[in-house]
């Protein structure tokens, strides 16, 4: 499905979801609460061509990026959140690109970067591991992934992106519901869950009658070790097979 198109059916998706939520379509503040809808999918300019068609679904937002313009992230500016060129990542982000690079090395001839990016696994995490071989990586690999957080509202006005505050439901059968359907509409092939809070009220039994799913700890969770490559290798093996 052509991006125009897709996005023409996520939008009639959406707005019903505004109207069932009582969302402001101008501002996304949800009526009588101090939250606001984050924003839509990031949609990768070549995830319609990519080989392997991957979704990643993670927490919530955790800041309220256009809290200054008083609204949400539309398509359009989603689009900047991956620049070509920009390996400097946080740790949740570099456990997004090296996994979307383990799922595609073989379909788009990049086993090169991924055995560069491996061989740096006992000497660091992650994100120091992407810095340290930038000259060896696919610079455009995010725009080959579609992104989407399962907890879409947050806090009007915050700022600060650590803690678990806006990781709650407001009307759980239809933010699961929207999901299903905003998945189905994006038709991945994988999807791949971080975190594993919440995760109860996203269906993964149904959606893996359809799809392959994986779900991991989240990048950043240095305590069981998800910002490590070698964690990422672990569950890709036991849980994907590609």
């Amino acid at each position: 499905m052509k991006f125009e198109e897709l996005k023409k059916q996520l939008l009639s998706l959406y707005d019903d979801f505004f109207t069932d939520m009582n969302i402001d379509k101008k501002t996304g503040i949800v009526h009588n609460t101090n939250l606001r809808f984050s924003g839509y999918p990031y949609i990768g300019r070549n995830y319609d061509n990519a080989p392997i068609k991957i979704l990643f679904i993670p927490y919530d937002c955790g800041e309220d990026e256009c809290r200054n313009e008083n609204t949400f992230h539309t398509f359009e500016s989603r689009e900047d959140i991956f620049p070509d060129g920009m390996l400097d990542f946080n740790a949740h982000i570099a456990g997004t690109y090296a996994t979307a690079l383990y799922i595609l090395k073989d379909v788009m001839n990049l086993q090169h970067s991924w055995e560069a990016l491996w061989n740096m696994r006992e000497k660091f995490k992650t994100a120091k591991a992407i810095k340290e071989c930038y000259s060896d990586l696919p610079k455009d690999l995010m725009s080959y992934i579609a992104y989407e957080n399962r907890f879409r509202f947050v806090t009007i006005g915050r700022c600060e992106r650590s803690g678990d505050k806006d990781r709650v439901w407001i009307n759980a059968a239809r933010e699961s519901q929207m999901l299903v359907d905003e998945i189905c509409a994006l038709s991945p092939d994988v999807i791949v869950f971080h975190g594993k809070q919440g995760i109860d009220n996203c269906r993964v039994p149904e959606l893996k009658e359809k799809y392959k799913v994986v779900v991991m700890d989240h990048p950043s969770s240095w305590r069981n070790g998800g910002d490590t490559l070698q964690y990422i290798v672990n569950v890709m093996q036991k849980q994907l097979d590609v």
